[in-house]
């Protein structure tokens, strides 16, 4: 066929579009060019992590403090937890620790035998502290409010928090405050799961590798002076800089995210720094998730508090802005291929850079971190899925809320009201304005 062949037939030559070749050229134009835009500086961060992972070798242990081990209170929220409780009550009993350590356990409002298995191990052993939280505070996320009870009912100058359904290796609690050290502000932990000799599924492999990929990028940032985000699975804090930053101070207002929210607020004290964890004493075993939507509903929970943008910090919320409009745009343009195929080139292009780049750094991570069982095609099964998993995620944050454990007052409308009444209150006969109030 010649050059001469109309628009149609060309069209047709390049894919089966479902729009007419008027309409489709300039969609594709635009869509490809809108990959370019949001691809470029999102492959550029995930050079410089990779970079940053090029450099690294397998994680170090601390060396020990000096002088007598500082005291430590390992604060620990449960809420309906009987069934994992167990499990995390022997690996605290079991902990190698030389100085003085409290385990504050928080029953935050449970209706099964959270509380009883609580009150029994404080029974038997007089370093656990029982705390109980029988009704929810109206201004605080139901688990920032935990752990803050938590906090105030322990004495340890280390804080040390994890979560009911994770199990700490023996030499935990002395690991995390060996990479403290004598000045450190705070410890961001490592979080795994699905460990080599436990039995998996494909959902569980691939959460292990998200797990891992999640704490290659704490690791970077925390290495760059830039630590954004932490886990509440792991991590420690000194008490005295917790208090100089005002405790949870507003976060205790937003849905939940103590753990990124509180690590920005540490991370801004004068002379603050933030150091990961990475031995494997250091890292804390987390349940997996047992199907894909409970996989979703967790990821869920956390998007759904990036939603009250006033608390974070604007580089943390650029990040994760890009992260999530890059992976809505890649997804939607590889599902728009079937109407715009004159974009097959440019999506294809953003699309196998990603999956090459993240496929390569997380396999470098994992053997760095002796995980070559997640080396595999599941981890290209990873990379591929990535985008559609992230892009439906936030779809779902932003549609509904979720919260921990739901307790608290809606905090979107309170929020909205607050700032209402602020503006009424300013105009002299507002209804906000009574008694020259």
């Amino acid at each position: 066929m010649g050059d001469g062949a109309s628009p149609t037939v060309r069209a047709q030559m390049t894919g089966p579009s479902l729009l007419a070749p008027t309409t489709a050229e300039p969609l594709a134009t635009a869509l490809s060019a809108l990959i370019v835009a949001v691809a470029a500086p999102y492959l550029a961060l995930l050079l410089l992590a990779l970079r940053d992972v090029a450099r690294s070798g397998p994680p170090g242990r601390a060396a020990p403090l000096p002088g007598p081990p500082p005291s430590v209170s390992v604060v620990v929220p449960a809420h309906d937890e009987e069934r994992s409780l167990p499990a995390l009550i022997d690996a605290l009993q079991q902990q190698r620790y030389d100085g003085p350590v409290e385990f504050v356990l928080v029953d935050d409002r449970s209706r099964d035998r959270t509380g009883a298995l609580i009150r029994a191990a404080a029974d038997e052993d007089r370093r656990v502290v029982p705390v109980r939280i029988d009704r929810p505070d109206r201004r605080a996320a139901p688990k920032v409010h935990a752990v803050a009870r938590g906090i105030r009912a322990s004495c340890g100058e280390i804080v040390l928090t994890t979560d009911a359904d994770c199990v700490p290796p023996p030499g935990w609690i002395d690991a995390m405050v060996r990479h403290l050290g004598a000045d450190g502000t705070m410890v961001v932990g490592t979080v795994e799961t699905a460990l080599p000799d436990g039995r998996r599924g494909w959902v569980q492999r691939l959460e292990a590798i998200d797990w891992l990929a999640l704490m290659l990028v704490s690791r970077t940032l925390a290495r760059s002076g830039r630590a954004l985000a932490s886990s509440a699975n792991n991590q420690g804090y000194r008490r005295a800089a917790f208090e100089a930053a005002g405790g949870f101070g507003a976060t205790r207002r937003a849905p939940s995210g103590d753990e990124d929210l509180l690590v920005q607020r540490l991370g801004r004290l004068p002379g603050a720094r933030i150091v990961f964890a990475g031995e494997p004493d250091a890292r804390v075993r987390t349940e997996p998730s047992p199907s894909w939507w409970a996989f979703l509903g967790q990821r869920r929970r956390w998007v759904s508090r990036y939603r009250h943008a006033v608390h974070y910090r604007p580089s943390f919320l650029a990040m994760m802005g890009l992260l999530a409009a890059q992976s809505a745009t890649l997804a939607a343009a590889v599902v728009a291929l079937p109407w715009l195929p004159q974009a097959a080139p440019a999506v294809a292009s953003a699309f196998a850079a990603q999956v090459a780049v993240q496929a390569y750094g997380v396999a470098r991570g994992a053997r760095q971190f002796g995980r070559h069982d997640l080396v595999g095609p599941e981890l290209l099964a990873w990379a591929i899925l990535y985008p559609f998993v992230v892009a439906t995620v936030t779809v779902l944050a932003f549609a509904r809320s979720g919260e921990w454990r739901a307790g608290a007052a809606p905090y979107r409308r309170r929020w909205w009201r607050r700032r209402v009444r602020t503006v009424l209150r300013a105009f002299p006969t507002g209804p906000g304005r009574r008694d020259g109030r």
